[in-house]
Formats: C-alpha cells, sequence, structure tokens
C-alpha cells in the first residue's frame, strides 16, 4: 500500500525539516504521471536526523534490496553516516532519502529555496519542489525512466506558466 500523504504526515508529526522532490512532488504540482515511492531530501542538521530517525522507526521502515528488507538502525548517527541516498521500505510503501539529489540545487538548503509550502489534505502541509528543480534533477539523473517524463513535465511546467 503505498500512502505518501501518511509518510509526510508523520515525518510533520516527528518535525522533521524535508523537502518532497521526484516523481510524487510532481504528482502535487499537477502531473498525472504514476509514481510508486516518494523522495524526499532532509535537512542533515544533527536534531532534524534524530527526528527522522523516529519518523522512520514510527514507519517501520526498513533498507529496501533486491531481495527481503534489511533492517538497520535508523536513527539520527546512522543517518548522518550517509552519503547520497538511502531506498527504504515503510509500512506506508517505498520512501527514498535523497540527501544530495541529480541537479544543480544539491542538498536540503538548495531545494528548500525554491520549494513552497503545498496542502496535500486539511491541514497537512508540506515543502514541495518547485517543478524548475523537479525537471533539473530529472535531466541530470538521465535515466531511461527519468528522460521519458520530461517531455511531459516541461509541458506542464509551459502550461502552468512556469
Amino acid at each position: 500500500m503505498f500512502d505518501p500523504v501518511r509518510i509526510c504526515a508523520i515525518l510533520n508529526e516527528e518535525g522533521v525539516d524535508y523537502v518532497v522532490v521526484g516523481g510524487f512532488a510532481a504528482v502535487v504540482r499537477g502531473s498525472s504521471l504514476p509514481t510508486r515511492d516518494i523522495d524526499v531530501v532532509p535537512s542533515r542538521s544533527k536534531e532534524n536526523l534524530d527526528r527522522l530517525g523516529r519518523a522512520l522507526r514510527r514507519m517501520g521502515a526498513q533498507i529496501r534490496t533486491e531481495g527481503d528488507p534489511l533492517p538497520a538502525p535508523l536513527d539520527g548517527p546512522f543517518l548522518a553516516n550517509l552519503p547520497l541516498m538511502l531506498n527504504l521500505v515503510t509500512q506506508f510503501g517505498d520512501m527514498d532519502l535523497a540527501f544530495v539529489p541529480a541537479g544543480r540545487a544539491g542538498g536540503y538548503d538548495g531545494w528548500r529555496i525554491a520549494a513552497t509550502l503545498e496542502e496535500l489534505t486539511d491541514g497537512l502541509s508540506v515543502a514541495v519542489a518547485s517543478l524548475d528543480d523537479i525537471i533539473d534533477s530529472k535531466r541530470a539523473a538521465n535515466r531511461p525512466k527519468d528522460q521519458m517524463a520530461l517531455p511531459y513535465l516541461e509541458s506542464l511546467r509551459d502550461e502552468l506558466g512556469g
């Protein structure tokens, strides 16, 4: 079951500073392209990583692998030692922590600049990456699925006046 709204609700309840990026961010911006996970860029401050660890434990998060998920000590110190990315499976679906996603925005501070708060449901607002940053990241990642999505996302940006 993929429930990105519940994932965001738990992150917010724990006070995590993060930006939603990738496919789900594009959906929030109006894309109809399907996505099966949520990508977030968290702030790397010690306090935030501790809050993120608490949220991940509440979600029953484990490391996603080709086989069965692997348990790990998902706490602040563990998260602080990760260089770029961590792919997880949670009770609410797949979640990717991208500390430095592809593209010019870099880490949390760069993604937060153009992100806006968007209401997912009544009372649940999250920072969502700009469509320009999403497009730039997909172009930089240059994966086949990203290349296929680019014309649609660029058209959506033009339609929305971006």
